[in-house]
């Protein structure tokens, strides 16, 4: 993230850097802590006590240029345990599909109500552990070695579990769907790792 004198000066315990760091990595954050809750509400409630945790134990960070990993291991189990809680498994109302127009940019794909709907209801097919790495590895473009730390996890599970949501979120989508240019934010392969489950 390129953030480590920022980190640091949080770590000194100075406000000004605190409030800086909250407003470059906020919107990003709520992007992803919507498509994890599917609900505005709930995303801008992981995101509060999120940064709450973060500035609260950001001393603790031995290595800087580790908080990128650090915070969403953060932001994953405050959004883990608030999904469970409230049991948002649902479909978005047209209330939370306006909010996602909002607080959304995490990819140019994702630009029209039409598609966010189909990548929503795509992803709330999906179990947390699947849904949160297709999450991490697509829209926040973490390598597969960065999304290990950050769910605590070998990186070959999380290669697995990529898999297994791209066959899943295959069946889920219809021929139409498939087609459309968003589906490729599913199935293209980057580099690192291919469709075929090899690195």
């Amino acid at each position: 993230m390129g953030n480590t004198d920022l980190i640091k000066r949080c770590q000194l315990g100075d406000s000004g850097s605190f409030s800086e760091l909250y407003h470059l990595h906020r919107k990003k954050a709520l992007g992803t802590a919507y498509l994890i809750a599917n609900q505005k509400g709930i995303a801008e409630d992981i995101v509060q006590e999120s940064f709450i945790e973060c500035f609260r134990k950001i001393q603790t960070i031995k290595n800087p240029e580790a908080f990128e990993a650090w915070f969403y291991k953060i932001l994953v189990r405050t959004g883990w345990r608030m999904v469970k809680k409230h049991n948002y498994f649902l479909l978005m109302g047209d209330q939370n599909l306006e909010g996602l127009s909002k607080t959304m940019d995490l990819n140019s794909e994702l630009d029209a109500s039409e598609t966010n709907l189909m990548v929503h209801e795509a992803l709330a097919q999906l179990s947390l552990p699947l849904k949160t790495v297709v999450i991490l590895y697509y829209f926040n473009d973490m390598t597969i070695e960065k999304i290990s730390k950050v769910l605590g996890c070998f990186p070959g599970t999380v290669k697995s579990r990529l898999y297994n949501a791209r066959i899943q979120l295959h069946d889920v989508l219809n021929e139409d769907e498939l087609n459309m240019p968003t589906a490729n934010i599913f199935f293209s392969k980057r580099k690192e790792y291919g469709f075929d489950g090899n690195a």
